[in-house]
Parts: structure tokens; sequence; C-alpha cells
């Protein structure tokens, strides 16, 4: 009896070592926020901030409603960022090996690019130096082709297809064709190209 009741007395509480990196040795209590706030709270957040002290003010449902309020407010700029198909201004100049030159004026930011078998849609204003021989007028249906067809259709040509390679619906180029890759039978005086400029309308796969 002796015995037990000296080894009661040693077995003072705290005193036996523990086997954990002790709490005692790290403070970590401002790195999450305390104990009263839970663990894994960061203080710094506010809108954690401002959720907690509305549950705790009017319940879970005022928590919950900055939330959705939040949500909202983040889903329609989501909405807006991918419903806003404004083109984009260009100005970048390229002319390609075979002498193509290509002026970006707008940027289309729309649907698809054009691809072989696509229906493609555009509008056209065809110049030889200043005289306009086509334009498609106001109201008029734009110019409709399969891209990578052959023979040509229309005013399309080869400098054409190679010119609103990449664009998108909304883009606007300028096209300088060569009499190299103008359509047959065009007659140009020497070192003048056949002037496209191009507003592209539909790019489709096929009909439907």
């Amino acid at each position: 009896m002796v015995d037990d009741e000296t080894k009661s007395e040693s077995e003072v509480p705290g005193d036996t070592p523990s086997t954990s990196l002790g709490s005692d040795r790290y403070d970590v209590s401002k790195l999450v926020g305390g104990k009263d706030d839970g663990a894994g709270f960061n203080q710094f957040d506010p809108v954690l901030s401002t959720t907690g002290f509305l549950s705790r003010r009017f319940g879970i449902l005022g928590g919950l409603a900055v939330f959705a309020g939040l949500a909202f407010v983040e889903g329609r700029e989501i909405w807006k960022g991918l419903d806003d198909a404004t083109p984009l201004e260009g100005g970048g100049t390229i002319t390609t090996p075979d002498g193509l030159k290509i002026t970006e004026v707008l940027i289309g930011k729309s649907g698809s690019t054009p691809l072989p078998g696509y229906i493609i849609g555009l509008r056209a204003v065809v110049k030889i130096g200043d005289q306009v021989i086509y334009e498609t007028a106001v109201g008029e249906k734009p110019v409709a082709f399969k891209y990578g067809q052959r023979p040509f259709q229309n005013i399309i040509c080869e400098g054409v297809e190679e010119g609103i390679k990449g664009m998108r619906v909304g883009g606007k180029r300028v096209l300088d064709v060569p009499a190299d890759l103008a359509p047959p039978g065009v007659k140009l005086p020497p070192g003048v190209p056949l002037t496209f400029e191009i507003e592209l309308t539909e790019v489709l796969s096929g009909y439907f």
C-alpha cells in the first residue's frame, strides 16, 4: 500500500514526457487565429472574417448570403468575359513569301477559324488601285464559299483563301493580292495588286 501511494504521488499530471513536437515550443495560435477561431482559420482573410461575423450575428444564413452575393458578382464578370465578342484593334502588316500583303485591321474573337470544307461568309470591297470593281452592298447577303474548294467561286481566289487563314468572325483584313494569286482573267497593271477589304461574317462547319 505504501509503495502504491508513493507511486501515485510521484505520477503528477504533466510530468510524463510527450512524444509530440510540443505546443510549448511552437506557438502557432497567431498563425491560425487562436483557439477561438477554429483550426485552420486565417484571420487575415476578409471574406472569412465577414462571413464569420455574420454567421455569429445573424446565423448561418448571413454567412451564406455573403457567399451567394460573391458568386453572383464573380459569375457576372466571368460570363461578361465569355460573352464579349467585340473585335480587338489590329494594325500589324505582314508579307508572305509569295507576295501577299496582309494588314490586320480588326481581330475577331468569335467562333472558329476557316478550315478545309468549312462554309465561309464574308463581305468584301475589291479594288484595282483606286477603282472599285466589286463591293458587297449594304443589306446584301455576304459572299459564301466552301473553303478549299476548286475551282474558286465568285470573287474568291487563292490570295483570299490564304489571306483569311486564322481569322475569326468580326475580323477585318486588307489583302493586297499579287497577280499570281489573283482570280484567273483579271488583268492587273504591272506592280499594282488586287486589293480586298475583307470582313469575315461566318465560319460554319457545314450547312444546317
